[in-house]
């Protein structure tokens, strides 16, 4: 290990980790289970003996964890006990604000059962891994409508990252001029909800398929936000977009469909929006050069396999070209940004 922000492996350990990701994931979704690292940092360290007694298991299979973990570089040992490291400190306690159990919890109880028909997908060229979940449709959007429990955790992960990315575009767009906004694919109102909270003259539109607007409209209990939140419920494709807005959020929308439908969804933004509207293209991207990064080329084999059988975490070029051949004149580029995401905004 070089420092707390770099762990260094060899080349053999590099290729274990992905020969037996499985079982690394398995220990990380363990260990919160159990939420042992939690448990650690508020005793500050436990022996094996001590982890044994608090997560009421026997020695031997806390042994293993502990091993497990600590080859991971999550734990480290200091005397006969386990501390956190500091990357668990940063991403693995739940008060942290970098948390990623959402994270965990999508990947464990979601993507799993449907990664391993990667090949078959690629073969098909459509979510084949899709068969493991029953029900409508023939996305894993539309399928999660008759999973109660899993829509919440997938749009619980989808939140907590629209949360974090969120923050930053605030920072970065200037969203005092916009009187009314119409947020596609809104999921659980995340962005909506953080958007009014600190623009008072604004107005959100949640544009999603009905069982997800309801699920956002119910965690809104402030009245004055409520006032200022609309929900309309309707098909990307099918559905005609809400009228009236100067500004269309096109959110962590792009990676789930292939390029042809994506320039098909911006032209209905173009047709829906006013001269001198806007439409924000905010996404989760890869390099233009197509060899990363690490996450993008992680996260692009869900949604051939499961999600939507056609997207990917596309490049900012990619994206630019889908707003210009939707007919915007013009559009604004912004790169590096944190998270690995790209604003383009289109302007008509």
């Amino acid at each position: 290990m070089a420092d707390s922000n770099a762990i260094t492996v060899t080349d053999s350990d590099y290729l274990r980790l992905i020969i037996h990701g499985v079982t690394a994931f398995e220990l990380l979704r363990t260990a919160l289970e159990f939420d042992l690292f939690e448990r650690l940092e508020q005793a500050d360290g436990m022996t094996i003996d001590d982890v044994a007694s608090a997560i009421e298991v026997d020695q031997q299979p806390a042994r293993i964890l502990l091993l497990g973990l600590a080859s991971l570089r999550l734990l480290e040992k200091r005397g006969d006990a386990y501390v956190n490291s500091a990357v668990t400190r940063r991403k693995m306690l739940r008060g942290s604000p970098r948390f990623l159990g959402p994270l965990v919890d999508i990947q464990a109880e979601i993507i799993n059962a449907g990664i391993g028909d990667f090949a078959e997908s690629m073969r098909r060229n459509t979510n084949v891994g899709l068969r493991h979940l029953d029900g409508p449709g023939t996305t894993l959007y539309e399928r999660l409508t008759a999973h109660p429990r899993l829509q919440e955790i997938f749009y619980a992960n989808m939140g907590d990252a629209s949360s974090k990315a969120l923050t930053q575009l605030r920072t970065l767009y200037d969203f005092s001029d916009i009187r009314h906004l119409v947020d596609l694919g809104g999921g659980d109102g995340t962005n909506s909800l953080e958007l009014v909270r600190h623009h008072p003259d604004l107005t959100v539109t949640v544009f999603d398929q009905e069982s997800v607007t309801r699920l956002a409209e119910a965690r809104v209990d402030d009245q004055d936000l409520r006032r200022r939140i609309a929900y309309h419920p309707g098909d990307l494709f099918a559905d005609p977009f809400p009228q009236g807005a100067d500004a269309i959020l096109y959110f962590h929308l792009f990676e789930i469909f292939s390029p042809a439908r994506n320039t098909r969804l911006l032209r209905k933004c173009h047709a829906a929006l006013p001269a001198g509207g806007v439409c924000l293209v905010y996404n989760f991207v890869s390099d233009d050069e197509g060899t990363g990064s690490l996450s993008a080329g992680l996260v692009s084999p869900y949604f051939l396999a499961l999600a939507s059988g056609e997207g990917m975490t596309y490049s900012p070029a990619d994206v630019e070209r889908a707003v210009l051949a939707a007919g915007f004149s013009r559009v604004e580029r912004h790169d590096n940004l944190g998270f690995s995401h790209t604003l383009i905004v289109g302007h008509k």
